[in-house]
C-alpha cells in the first residue's frame, strides 16, 4: 500500500474488492485484508470491464449469459436469409454474433464451456449457407 501514497494515488475502498484464485479440487477459504483500519470485502464473482470473473476461472458466469444474445442473432439470421444475399447476412453475423462471441475470448477462450459458443456458432453458420442441420461444419468454417 506504500506504493499509493508513494505514487499519490488514493484506494477507493467502496470499489476494491479482493479475489483468490483457486483450483477446483483446492478449498474455499475466505481472505481478511483491510486498509487503513477498514475492510477490502473480498468476491467470489466480480464483473470487470463486461467479464464475469470468478474464483475458479471457470467462465461458466460469463458464458451463460451469452447464449440468450447469441441465440437472437442466430433466430435473426434464419428469419431473413432467405431475404438478404450472402454479404449482408455476414454482416449481420459479424454485427450481432461475432463481435458477442469474440469479446473476451483470449481469456477464455479454452474453457469447457466454449462448447456451448461453437455449438450456436456452427447453427447460425449452416442457416447462412443454407446447408442441411446434419452437415459437417469442417468444411464451411
Amino acid at each position: 500500500m506504500e506504493c499509493f501514497s508513494a505514487n499519490m494515488l488514493v484506494l477507493n475502498l467502496e470499489k476494491t474488492n479482493i479475489m483468490e484464485y483457486v483450483t477446483i479440487n483446492q478449498p474455499y477459504c475466505a481472505l481478511t485484508v483491510s486498509h487503513n483500519d477498514k475492510c477490502i470485502e473480498e468476491e467470489v464473482n466480480l464483473k470487470f470491464h463486461g467479464i464475469q470473473i470468478d474464483s475458479r476461472l471457470n467462465w461458466k458466469n460469463h458464458i451463460d449469459p451469452m447464449i440468450p444474445k447469441l441465440s437472437v442473432a442466430r433466430y435473426m439470421v434464419g428469419q431473413i436469409c432467405h431475404i438478404c444475399n450472402n454479404d449482408n447476412l455476414r454482416s449481420i453475423y459479424f454485427a450481432h454474433f461475432h463481435s458477442i462471441a469474440s469479446y473476451g475470448i483470449i481469456l477464455r477462450g479454452n474453457s469447457s464451456y466454449t462448447r456451448k459458443i461453437f455449438t450456436v456458432q456452427k447453427t447460425i453458420i449452416k442457416i447462412m449457407v443454407g446447408a442441411h442441420s446434419r452437415t459437417s461444419c469442417k468444411k464451411l468454417l
